[in-house]
């Protein structure tokens, strides 16, 4: 897999890491697969191996080390119209299922500032959602000892849910269980009860029970302001700190003494990252915030202040240009803006302090 897909996925465990985690509730008891599910996995393990010896899955399956996340959203929904998962969808809407919906998903495990596993992959209602609603998902999962950048099999689930209704965060009881080969099955469930059962096909299976919490994020239209904002950097040749924010004067926004900040940074003109991610700080007038923001750039850095002021557009109070001529190696050097936010009676000043690292 690519640096540029590990990125994008990991920005989703940034998400997920940075939500409140509850304690995790008591596992279903005894969990155990029926022969019905025994049926459909078997056939859905079978409709995997002919399209993943068939020429079309060679040829998909290896164009898949290249793709960044839209690329490879786009196959993995598309698989359901492949001949040979439309077939066995078909029978498995045949069935009379105590379930709602049925999934395929591709696994990749990513060793990217921490080791995680990601499912992206589609959901189709059967059973009692049977022709109402499918779904494009994303599931995350922190992870020791996996291998970096490895497409780690093909998932399988049935769920309790509604395919729309499948996000949040759940629990699952892993472990390997012999059919015809080796899979590593996993039963989930969230504060609610059991939520469905899921088999992983390929990849390494390890011997033994453990139990694996993970976040699923249901995909689609995030608007101007998605949800999933950008937290991970790619490497560069350099990095810096922005150590800290400086409230010289704040905005008059007729709301109070004080600003909700929050900053865009953005390295030699490439992505854009907000700081803090989904908040803000509130400052007033001579308030430092020692933000701590660690940055890699080659060459500059762009920082733009913004007072938030929902539900009207948020203002600008302050733009800082950064370029490494201008710093010295262990040294913090305070920034002031370069375009002046004062109007009338409204002085607005904000500085911040940058120190080069390597």
């Amino acid at each position: 897999m690519n640096e540029k897909l590990n990125i994008q996925l990991a920005n989703y465990v940034a998400a997920y890491q940075s939500m409140d985690a509850p304690a995790p509730p008591n596992p279903p008891a005894k969990p155990v697969l029926t022969d019905v599910e025994k049926q459909v996995f078997t056939a859905a393990e079978k409709a995997w191996e002919r399209y993943r010896d068939s020429p079309q899955g060679k040829e998909e399956l290896a164009a898949t080390k290249h793709m960044d996340l839209p690329a490879f959203r786009a196959y993995v929904a598309g698989l359901p119209d492949n001949p040979i998962f439309k077939e066995l969808i078909s029978w498995i809407k045949s069935l009379d299922l105590p379930v709602s919906s049925f999934s395929i998903g591709l696994n990749v495990e990513v060793e990217f500032i921490v080791g995680f596993s990601a499912t992206l992959g589609v959901a189709v209602g059967v059973g009692n959602s049977k022709g109402l609603q499918s779904c494009e998902f994303l599931s995350v999962a922190l992870e020791e000892g996996i291998q970096a950048g490895a497409l780690a099999g093909v998932q399988f689930g049935l769920w309790n849910h509604a395919p729309a209704d499948l996000g949040g965060r759940a629990w699952a009881l892993e472990g390997d269980v012999g059919l015809e080969i080796e899979f590593s099955l996993g039963f989930y469930w969230n504060s609610s009860g059991p939520l469905g059962v899921a088999l992983t096909v390929g990849g390494g299976v390890e011997e033994g029970i453990a139990i694996v919490e993970s976040y699923t994020f249901i995909l689609g239209d995030q608007g101007v302001d998605p949800y999933i904002k950008p937290v991970v950097q790619p490497r560069k040749s350099n990095f810096l700190i922005i150590e800290s924010l400086k409230c010289v004067h704040p905005s008059n926004d007729g709301t109070g003494d004080e600003n909700e900040i929050y900053f865009i940074f953005q390295a030699d003109g490439d992505t854009a990252y907000p700081y803090p991610t989904y908040d803000y700080f509130s400052m007033k007038e001579g308030d430092t915030w020692a933000c701590g923001r660690s940055v890699w750039f080659n060459s500059s850095v762009k920082v733009t202040v913004y007072d938030e002021d929902s539900p009207s557009n948020d203002d600008v109070v302050g733009d800082f240009s950064i370029s490494l001529s201008q710093l010295a190696l262990g040294k913090s050097i305070t920034f002031n803006s370069t375009k002046d936010y004062s109007s009338g009676l409204d002085k607005v000043e904000y500085t911040i302090n940058v120190k080069l690292i390597a």
